[in-house]
């Protein structure tokens, strides 16, 4: 039995009427918590142990509720993101033989798929899923031990004590649900969200916990919808954001709307977990920080400027994709182009899929968007590539702001901070971004909307 569960128990027992689990205005004690667990392991017995279970549930609470009755079970559950469309949901199940899924009745079915594909393990959590943007999701073990590390990790950034941990977005996504098991194991309250609202979730946060101190776990687009609101919230004490770095507009905001709040940027993926912070602004503002204590560090294939493909290894790290051996520890490519400097700090230069090669030089989307988003006009950038027969490809910017700002403006501007071959060759406003289940600007589907002429 996985440890969460006995500590679920112990929590149920000495403070049995501390919220547990709380999605907009109903909350679950930690004693609800336990007996509804006790509840549905019964009404699950139909389900053998050791099977691996999909959950396509709409509500939050009940998802995560199915999720600990299903390891109380001795089963394993693959927490299914409702948004994928059922072509999508059909082919995972076939992909990687899935033999039940519970839907929003709690009718379990069977879905004939052989379950040889998916390796049981006693460490076993769950399996994730990667968010799919460039195909199919693929499935990934996440074990316990590795959690429960990365919590210790966590836990040792918060100086003072924090009593409700908040993370908005949807469960399927790694970081919610990291953060809601992270808030049972240590005994302390979670508040998620059936649907973001940022205005709602501070309204929340005020009304809820007036006494204490949280912790908020967000993505960067998810951080900025919450300024709308123009509340100045107090309770937070901890504001974990992951995913793209912040512009240092948005780490402003955060000073003003959650004056007692210290700023934790972890960089970091589903599968890799977390891979280094960067504490209250202490690193440089092109770092993504220092790597953990506990994280390995090798950059292969450096080339002059010792930028290299970043690989990664540590005890946080997920334990494989499915369809290969489930592994304790191995090395990850993370798929970034990285550098370290002389004092340690990390810095990521792009993806490897997304580099350019303009006139036989490297050039990294990135770091031309990094410059471009200091600029105040610009609320929102990203930098494609064009074919081109000269120079094989060429760098074309497109953004989004309020303001109609000449080329020749922008242009003149990065030229103070870029190399003359990094500065875009076409600088393009549109109307709107697309964006990314998990709230990120969708590279790969602005290029084609870009290459078809939509723009």
């Amino acid at each position: 039995m996985p440890k969460l569960l006995d500590q679920i128990q112990y929590f149920s027992k000495i403070a049995p009427n501390r919220n547990a689990l709380c999605f907009g205005a109903e909350c679950v004690t930690y004693k609800q918590l336990n007996d509804e667990i006790k509840r549905l392991e019964i009404q699950l017995a139909q389900i053998p142990k050791r099977c691996f279970v999909g959950i396509v549930v709409q509500q939050p609470r009940m998802t995560m509720v199915l999720y600990l009755a299903l390891l109380n079970s001795g089963c394993v559950p693959c927490v299914i993101d409702v948004r994928w469309s059922q072509k999508q949901i059909d082919q995972i199940v076939a992909q990687y033989g899935i033999p039940y899924l519970i839907n929003d009745e709690l009718e379990v079915t069977s879905t004939h798929a052989v379950q040889h594909k998916l390796e049981w393990h006693h460490d076993l959590l769950h399996i994730g899923f990667t968010s799919g943007t460039t195909g199919l999701p693929k499935a990934y073990y996440r074990g316990e031990r590795s959690w429960l590390i990365s919590y210790e990790m966590t836990e040792a950034l918060m100086e003072e004590k924090v009593d409700t941990l908040v993370a908005p977005g949807p469960l399927s996504h790694s970081l919610s649900l990291f953060v809601c098991v992270f808030a049972l194991y240590s005994g302390r309250s979670f508040i998620g969200q059936e649907q973001f609202d940022g205005r709602l979730l501070l309204e929340t946060i005020h009304q809820e916990l007036q006494e204490n101190t949280s912790a908020l776990f967000v993505v960067p687009t998810m951080l900025v919808s919450c300024f709308v609101s123009h509340q100045v919230t107090r309770q937070l004490r901890y504001v974990f954001t992951t995913g793209d770095k912040l512009s240092d507009s948005v780490r402003e905001q955060v000073q003003l709307h959650f004056p007692r709040a210290l700023l934790i940027e972890f960089f970091g993926t589903s599968e890799a977990s977390f891979i280094s912070y960067n504490y209250n602004n202490e690193a440089p503002a092109a770092s993504v920080g220092k790597p953990f204590s506990n994280v390995e560090i090798q950059l292969n294939q450096p080339d002059s400027q010792g930028i290299g493909q970043l690989n990664i290894r540590s005890n946080m790290t997920f334990n494989g994709y499915v369809l290969n051996q489930y592994k304790e520890v191995d090395w990850i490519n993370v798929g970034d182009f990285a550098s370290i400097d002389q004092h340690g700090y990390l810095y990521l230069h792009g993806r490897q899929h997304d580099r350019m090669i303009i006139g036989g030089r490297n050039v990294y989307p990135s770091e031309i968007e990094r410059v471009a988003q200091i600029y105040p006009e610009l609320d929102e950038v990203v930098v494609l590539s064009e074919p081109h027969s000269k120079f094989g490809e060429i760098a074309v910017l497109l953004y989004v702001g309020e303001t109609n700002i000449s080329k020749k403006e922008i242009k003149s501007f990065l030229s103070n901070h870029l190399a003359k071959y990094q500065i875009p060759s076409k600088i393009i406003k549109i109307q709107q971004m697309s964006y990314t289940q998990s709230g990120k600007i969708a590279r790969s589907t602005m290029k084609k909307r870009y290459l078809k002429g939509e723009f």
